[in-house]
């Protein structure tokens, strides 16, 4: 984190978690964990009368409402109908909402880390790492190993690729300029999105408000596996700034934007994804700041990732001790000049 403190922390309901991240991490977002909340529907709500009904109305409420209006009138709905008012987990879930219910997030940048629908996974960070019984003490030592092991699967996917080609299904011209800077895991995602653009069917301006023109983008979307449904998706664009935005959220929630938003830039003639829409975290092209702590002894020289990493802890420490002076500056930048041409002769 390059000693800033984190923008989002996601961990389980907890009461005393709560506490503690407000009081140490004031203006971090924090978010609950949507699968494990799911997860435990089956527990607290299963002697329920009624179960699969509540379940399937919970649900439909959770992750199909594009407004927290639309939460709040399908979950008033549900409780009064199925008389649940009483029932103290749900009580407890509906006054944390803004924690953990999709359409209450949109304006948190999750990068993908929240799963926000519907039979959507996201790999635990520390999968075969820890477990409950882990102690405080082995806590410490496998957080680092899980850390290093995965930024070195990170570093090698970045490898992977800027050396080897992604075959682009849909020769969209919104991917042929992607697929020059984004990772190959992010571009399978976003072309998802791409394909999804042929799903809807319908794209018409609604209103106009100055610079800032409204769409309606009608869209055929699966809903619980085995249907389709037609659902309509605002759409707002500022030709002028180049934004959009789309009630969807997803942008925010994954960090690419969404099929509704690629159809409002299609019908605008947009060829290109607006720039500020390609954020640098998603990039081949752009090194990544961490560095992980190979001491001499530990390098394995036959590894990319260890003279990768290796080699990048040394020249940050050569770069904090050149922007000290002007005079120390000259001299950092006259060595590396000297190292390059080196370099280029070997």
């Amino acid at each position: 984190m390059l000693g800033r403190p984190p923008q989002v922390i996601i961990t389980d309901q907890c009461r005393t978690l709560q506490t503690a991240v407000a009081d140490v991490f004031p203006r971090a977002s924090h978010c609950l964990c949507l699968p494990r909340i799911m997860e435990k529907v089956p527990e607290k709500l299963g002697e329920l009368y009624e179960y699969e009904s509540i379940r399937m109305a919970l649900h439909n409420a959770v992750y199909y409402s594009l407004r927290p209006e639309e939460f709040e009138a399908t979950w008033e709905d549900m409780i009064h109908h199925y008389g649940i008012g009483d029932h103290m987990w749900l009580q407890m879930l509906y006054e944390d909402r803004r924690r953990w219910v999709p359409v209450y997030l949109k304006e948190t940048f999750l990068a993908g880390m929240l799963p926000t629908r519907p039979n959507e996974v996201v790999d635990s960070f520390f999968r075969g790492y820890l477990d409950r019984h882990t102690s405080l003490k082995e806590f410490l030592d496998k957080y680092d190993q899980a850390l290093q092991a995965n930024h070195q699967l990170e570093v090698l996917a970045d490898m992977e690729s800027r050396n080897s080609g992604f075959m682009i299904k849909s020769r969209c011209y919104f991917e042929l300029p992607l697929a020059k800077l984004y990772t190959n895991i992010i571009l399978r995602k976003f072309e998802q999105e791409v394909e999804g653009m042929y799903s809807c069917f319908s794209t018409r301006q609604i209103n106009a408000e100055g610079q800032v023109i409204t769409y309606m983008v009608r869209e055929q979307t699966e809903v619980d596996g085995n249907r389709r449904e037609t659902r309509d998706f605002e759409v707002l664009y500022n030709a002028t700034q180049m934004e959009v935005l789309c009630v969807c959220g997803l942008f925010n929630f994954k960090g690419y934007l969404c099929r509704h938003a690629l159809s409002v830039l299609h019908q605008n003639g947009i060829e290109e994804i607006p720039p500020q829409y390609i954020l640098s975290r998603w990039r081949k092209d752009i090194n990544r700041s961490y560095v992980l702590n190979h001491d001499h002894s530990g390098i394995d020289v036959n590894n990319p990732v260890h003279r990768y990493d290796h080699l990048y802890k040394c020249i940050m420490q050569v770069v904090e001790e050149g922007r000290k002076s002007e005079v120390r500056y000259k001299e950092t930048v006259q060595a590396l000049d000297r190292i390059l041409s080196k370099l280029n002769l070997v």
